[in-house]
């Protein structure tokens, strides 16, 4: 395996862009969310928000194959 190597200000600039990225796909949620939220059920909202919650506290979940995550995908 090989390894690249970049300069600190190469590695904050891409941080800073990371971090850019990620406010404006928070607002695009929001946006979106906002939009379609009526067409939601409370519950399905509330399992989203339990499954983003864990997400961010960097729990995972984990297929054996892609007929199992199809099918999580779809009960959500």
């Amino acid at each position: 395996m090989q390894t690249a190597a970049i300069t600190k200000t190469e590695y904050k600039k891409i941080l800073k862009n990371q971090e850019l990225l990620q406010a404006q796909l928070n607002n695009l949620q929001k946006i979106v969310f906002e939009e379609v939220r009526e067409y939601i059920k409370p519950s399905a909202i509330k399992r989203w928000e339990k499954i983003s919650q864990g997400m961010d506290k960097g729990k995972g979940k984990r297929f054996s194959n892609s007929a199992s995550l199809k099918s999580y995908l779809q009960k959500l």
